[in-house]
């Protein structure tokens, strides 16, 4: 089997872990405490791979001239304008916040598929040095998608989507991997360069859906919740755990 097969093969294996959400699916509906219970999870799940994973990773791997923390900027910029222009389809809504809530999903999924691009091109580039690598870093992704992917599940059900919905697009979303190992086998080493620009991008992508509307939402709803600072603790102790490990 060649690297590209390989690499296919593998990019297709993770895209099917954002299928995780599926356990909800053949449960009752989840109730408001518990979508905000994983939209806390969320949260520290977000902000825990921007500042553990995806910023240190791009600044290890930037060696071409310029600031890598522009893309970063811009990503949040161009969310804030994105947010803005999707609020702009729900002007039926009666209120500010639910206008607010339904623009999430889109920038998660928006923000993941970048994500998950990166992760094919690192997949592609681990197995065209050779399959042993291509396994290990298949594992370690997998191993860090599956606290990603269960966050986003909650985002998308939060955001106003039915659990089947929720699994057909975040999917979807996952697919970007299996693009990113073909962009990676189609540029060469071309690819390389701009990683590090993509996964700065990502984390910008990261702390805008965080720190916009998923913390203010927690904020909205901390009378009736006041524990759900706990989900998010503890999604930024796994993904520290999980970075300590990997």
């Amino acid at each position: 089997m060649t690297p590209l097969m390989q690499a296919l093969a593998a990019t297709l294996v993770v895209s099917a872990v954002a299928l995780v959400g599926i356990v909800f699916v053949f449960t009752r509906r989840l109730s408001q405490g518990g979508e905000l219970v994983l939209l806390s999870f969320a949260a520290g799940v977000l902000l825990a791979t921007t500042f553990l994973e995806l910023l240190p990773e791009a600044t290890s791997l930037a060696r071409a001239p310029g600031n890598i923390f522009v893309a970063t900027l811009g990503a949040m910029i161009g969310f804030f304008l994105l947010e803005r222009l999707l609020q702009g389809f729900h002007v039926h809504e009666d209120e500010v916040r639910e206008r607010h809530a339904n623009a999430s999903p889109y920038l998660i999924l928006i923000g993941d598929g970048l994500h998950n691009f990166i992760d094919g091109v690192a997949i592609a580039a681990s197995f065209a040095v050779g399959p042993e690598l291509g396994v290990v870093t298949t594992l370690a992704v997998i191993v860090h998608e599956v606290p990603q992917e269960l966050a986003d599940f909650g985002i998308l059900v939060a955001g106003g989507m039915t659990h089947r919905q929720a699994l057909l697009v975040n999917f979807l979303s996952g697919l970007t991997a299996v693009l990113g190992a073909l962009a990676f086998f189609a540029a060469g080493p071309g690819m390389k360069p701009y990683l590090a620009w993509f996964m700065a991008a990502t984390a910008g992508m990261f702390i805008y859906v965080a720190s916009s509307d998923l913390i203010p939402q927690l904020h909205h709803h901390r009378a009736l919740h006041p524990g759900t600072q706990l989900p998010f603790l503890g999604g930024i102790l796994l993904i520290a755990l999980l970075r300590t490990l990997g």
